[in-house]
C-alpha cells in the first residue's frame, strides 16, 4: 500500500509522528477532556491530533495510529471513511478545543480586563505552538487541498459556528478592557448575538486588527518561521518579542 512505501523511504517518519516518550494512559485522554477511556472511534480522533498537531497533515501516516491503538486500519474506513475524512474531523475537534481553552485561560486569569485579554492572547500562541500541524491546516488550507474540502463540504457549519463564539469573547474582552471592568456575558455556540459580535465599529475594528495580529504571531512562532529561524540572534529573542507584541495588542484594544 501506499503508506507502506512512504513510511520505507522516510526512516524517520515513525520518530517524527510518534513520541517514543508517549503513554496512551487515562492522562493522555484526558488532556483533551474529562474522559478517562473514550471509545475507540474517540481514541483514533486523538491520538490524530496529537500526531498531526506534531508532524502535520502531509506527513500524517495514518497507520501509525492504527498501531499505536493496536487496531486494522479497515476501522479508520468504518469510522470515518478515509484517513482525509479522519483528519477533517480531528481537526475540527482540534479547532473546538483550541477556543475552549483560549476561553479556559481569559478566565483562570487574574479577573482584571486586561489580564484575561492577555491570557487568551498567550494561549493562542501556546496552543498554536503546541499543535502547529493543526494550525497550519486551519490557517492555510492549501496545505492539505483534500482534506480541506472535505472540511469544507461536511464540517464548514461547526466551523463557523465555533469561529463566531471565539470572536464574540474576543469582542467582550475587547469591551471589558475599554470599560474597565469584566461584565458579565452570555455566549453560546449556535446562538451568538451578532449584535455583540458587531458591537460598534471601533470596538469590532479593534478586535479584528487584534485577531488577525495574534495569529500572525502564533502561526510565525509556531512554525520557526524557516527564513529567519537561522539568523543569528532571533531565537533568542523571540520570547520577549512575544511580549511586546502582546502589550501592543492590549494596548490597541484599550485605546485603538
Amino acid at each position: 500500500m501506499g503508506w507502506q512505501n512512504a513510511t520505507r523511504s522516510r526512516p524517520h517518519a515513525i520518530e517524527r509522528q510518534v513520541p517514543s516518550n508517549r503513554v496512551l494512559d487515562e492522562n493522555f485522554w484526558m488532556q483533551f477532556g474529562p474522559v478517562a477511556n473514550p471509545t475507540m472511534r474517540e481514541k483514533i480522533i486523538l491520538v490524530t491530533i496529537d500526531d498531526v498537531g506534531r508532524v502535520g497533515a502531509a506527513t500524517f501516516n495514518v497507520k501509525l495510529v492504527c498501531d499505536a491503538l493496536n487496531v486494522s486500519y479497515s476501522l479508520i474506513n468504518h469510522h470515518f471513511g478515509g484517513r482525509d475524512e479522519l483528519i477533517a474531523e480531528a481537526s475540527i475537534r482540534w479547532y473546538e478545543l483550541y477556543v475552549e481553552a483560549l476561553w479556559a485561560a481569559a478566565l483562570d486569569a487574574a479577573q482584571n480586563p486586561e489580564d484575561r485579554l492577555r491570557a487568551w492572547l498567550r494561549a493562542n500562541v501556546d496552543w498554536s505552538s503546541r499543535y502547529n500541524g493543526m494550525s497550519a491546516l486551519l490557517d492555510y488550507p492549501t496545505a492539505s487541498s483534500n482534506v480541506s474540502d472535505v472540511i469544507s463540504a461536511n464540517h464548514r457549519a461547526a466551523m463557523t459556528e465555533i469561529a463566531e463564539l471565539n470572536l464574540a469573547r474576543l469582542v467582550s474582552l475587547v469591551i471589558d478592557v475599554r470599560r474597565n471592568e469584566v461584565g458579565l456575558y452570555t455566549f453560546a455556540r449556535g446562538s451568538v448575538n451578532r449584535e455583540n459580535l458587531l458591537a460598534g465599529m471601533p470596538v469590532s475594528m479593534a478586535a479584528g486588527a487584534i485577531a488577525w495580529s495574534i495569529l500572525g504571531m502564533s502561526v510565525w512562532k509556531a512554525g520557526r518561521h524557516l527564513p529567519t529561524s537561522a539568523i543569528d540572534g532571533v531565537p533568542e529573542v523571540v520570547d520577549a518579542l512575544e511580549d511586546y507584541f502582546i502589550e501592543h495588542l492590549v494596548d490597541l484594544a484599550r485605546r485603538g
